[in-house]
């Protein structure tokens, strides 16, 4: 006797919600990616992913100084709607005169053309070149074969050709 009544109380809860729910609208600008932030910076990233050029401007630079003798940088370049990214983590060294891929902890692109591609360890064979590093600014070229989805167990589209540059806005 109760779970007869149990499923008509959780019906009449349903239907009731479901008529409910659709006299209203979902508020404007739902389902859609945040507005980006201001950027911090100046600078473009140019690149080939699956043989298609991109170009995106710099939305997000971080040069960390903390450490003596070594930068850690984060760069972040995204278009206006959002459809195309391109991030960059690496460590520099300057002092010891080499650019190592192995500095590379984070890269990952993703276009609307063909989807994500990401560095994973073992996998991704990357030539690396830091032409400049500064607490203010950051310039170099990077290419990259063996690119993985995100689970790192698929293959992706290279990403190559990239040149990239990034400045911090003064204060």
């Amino acid at each position: 006797m109760l779970k007869p009544m149990l499923i008509t109380l959780l019906s009449l809860t349903l239907i009731c919600s479901l008529s409910f729910a659709a006299d209203f609208a979902p508020p404007a600008g739902w389902g859609q990616p945040a507005a980006l932030p201001t950027a911090n910076g100046l600078g473009q990233v140019s690149f080939k992913h699956g043989g298609t050029d991109f170009t995106l401007p710099l939305n997000h630079i971080s040069i960390d100084t903390s450490m003596p003798d070594m930068f850690l940088v984060s760069l972040k370049y995204i278009d206006a709607k959002q459809e195309n990214k391109l991030e960059l983590t690496f460590t520099s060294m300057p002092k010891l005169g080499k650019d190592d891929p192995r500095l590379i902890s984070g890269f990952v692109v993703k276009t609307k053309a063909h989807g994500v591609s990401k560095v994973s360890a073992n996998k991704t064979k990357c030539d690396f070149s830091v032409v400049n590093v500064t607490a203010q600014a950051v310039s170099g070229a990077l290419s990259c074969k063996a690119m993985t989805d995100m689970s790192a167990e698929q293959t992706a589209p290279d990403v190559t050709d990239i040149t990239f540059d990034g400045n911090l806005k003064t204060q």
